[in-house]
């Protein structure tokens, strides 16, 4: 149990709404349970974790005890500068600062909940820009890893009578007496009730599921990206507090998920990639194809150890597409498959038959019938690997590639097609460093609170993706948020 579970009943306990049951949602109403309040925790889903159930799960705190143990010196003020250094100086940071402080205490903190660190922890991420310090965590089992634990003291909470869970109920609206909102309209089974609260807290993640708010929010020429995320994420919050007036950013930034397929089943979205998606870090996997736009060209050097490199670069190709380039030869001699999935269960012979037989990869007897498949210029592509296999003769690429395993000269010739994909909600709510939703005026709307993805990732990570930026937040500013709702907090730290 945990060490707040048998503590006494507070006379008069807050009554806290929290909506959503992510990362951000769950710490929340643990954190306020744990410190005496009384938590409506509402979810519209049939079942908790939000988008943990596909996350790769990766958090980060400076100055965490397995840092210690593994000789590696680090600080939260290192880490923040760290963020701000690959962020490009972006990042709200009082926000950001305000949850890098408190980063390794939450890294701790799930350490004590027995929490099943990856071997390998804390090491370093190469899916995005890596820092220079090993201070990045993930569970054996990604995100469900935190949801385990999570789902651990929620259940004690419940048992204890401090949180009532609201599954499959959906928030239809924020309930307001004059300048305060005092709880949330909700319907459960096609019944409609009122559930009130001293706070409302809206955890209730991003909106890259609804196409038409999402794109809202991309820069021009980037409407047309591939959904990445579960279908849940419509925005809900952030459309409830917008009704109210409160502001919200539109920041233009975009930086794509690469390595997303094209669902053939579903236009405008991609296959979920906890079943498959293309390995692009070169850490993980060499390069043995080409990458070519929808010109034929290639367009960056396909073993540049930079992702935010290659993501800017796929960013200005027509339709934000790729097609990832192969031969008989690369399928029978390459060590690590092409495609993976978060379990790295794709074998080179699982591959060798996707080659022969999956929708997701388009085959041929030669490359102009590939390029005709793949509706692409004939001598355009034909060039492009004529280009490609002269380097990997000389050892000179025009575009800086030094890693040249073989020529692709071998049919079948084979390409797998990816879209520029958004999982990641860029901009949200504006609020203040005790998590107060603001008006388009600054003021505060009193009674509501948001933490997580519905604040926006540009907050905490600016205009690039942060290891860890995105889950660590949400935990660590829901705990300090939950404290301060249950009156155990103070209500703004500096």
């Amino acid at each position: 149990m945990s060490a707040m579970s048998s503590m006494s009943p507070v006379p008069n306990p807050p009554v806290v709404v929290v909506v959503g049951t992510g990362g951000a949602g769950l710490t929340t109403a643990i954190t306020a349970a744990e410190h005496g309040a009384q938590v409506h925790l509402v979810e519209k889903q049939a079942g908790i974790g939000g988008m943990l159930h596909i996350a790769n799960g990766e958090f980060s705190g400076a100055g965490s005890r397995r840092q210690r143990e593994h000789g590696i010196e680090d600080s939260p003020q290192r880490h923040l500068e760290e963020v701000e250094r690959i962020s490009h100086g972006r990042i709200d940071r009082d926000l950001a600062g305000l949850s890098v402080r408190h980063q390794g205490e939450t890294v701790d903190w799930l350490d004590d909940l027995g929490f099943e660190f990856h071997p390998d922890c804390p090491g370093l991420i190469h899916g995005h820009e890596v820092y220079d310090v090993p201070r990045t965590y993930w569970g054996v089992e990604h995100g469900r890893s935190v949801i385990t634990v999570l789902q651990r003291l929620l259940e004690e909470q419940i048992a204890a009578g401090r949180i009532r869970l609201h599954l499959a109920t959906t928030m239809t609206g924020l309930l307001r007496e004059g300048d305060r909102v005092v709880g949330v309209e909700v319907e459960h089974d096609g019944r409609a009730e009122s559930l009130a609260g001293d706070a409302v807290v809206l955890a209730t993640g991003g909106y890259d599921a609804n196409i038409e708010l999402r794109n809202r929010f991309l820069p021009q020429g980037c409407r047309d990206v591939l959904v990445g995320c579960l279908d849940h994420a419509t925005g809900d919050g952030l459309l409830a507090a917008e009704a109210l007036g409160a502001a919200v950013s539109a920041d233009g930034i975009f930086l794509p998920v690469m390595g997303l397929i094209p669902d053939p089943a579903r236009p405008q979205h991609a296959v979920d990639y906890r079943e498959a998606f293309v390995e692009m870090a070169p850490a993980y996997r060499a390069p043995h194809e080409i990458w070519v736009n929808r010109d034929g060209h290639r367009f960056v050097a396909e073993d540049t150890t930079s992702p935010e490199h290659r993501e800017r670069a796929l960013i200005r190709q027509p339709g934000n597409t790729m097609h990832v380039v192969f031969d008989a030869g690369v399928v029978a001699h390459a060590p690590v498959s092409l495609i993976r999935n978060p379990a790295d269960e794709w074998t080179p012979e699982r591959f060798a038959e996707a080659c022969r037989t999956s929708p997701w990869v388009t085959r041929a007897d030669s490359l102009a019938e590939l390029a005709a498949l793949l509706e692409i210029d004939a001598d355009a592509l034909a060039a492009s690997v004529a280009s490609y296999n002269e380097a990997v003769d000389t050892g000179s690429d025009a575009l800086g590639r030094t890693t040249l395993p073989r020529r692709l000269e071998q049919a079948p010739y084979y390409a797998i097609t990816t879209v520029a994909s958004s999982i990641l909600s860029r901009d949200g709510l504006a609020v203040d460093t005790s998590l107060r939703v603001l008006d388009t005026a600054g003021q505060v709307i009193e009674g509501l609170h948001a933490v997580g993805e519905v604040l926006g990732n540009n907050k905490f990570a600016g205009d690039n993706y942060v290891g860890g930026m995105s889950i660590t937040p949400a935990m660590t500013l829901g705990r300090l948020l939950g404290r301060q709702l249950a009156g155990a907090g103070t209500e703004k730290e500096s």
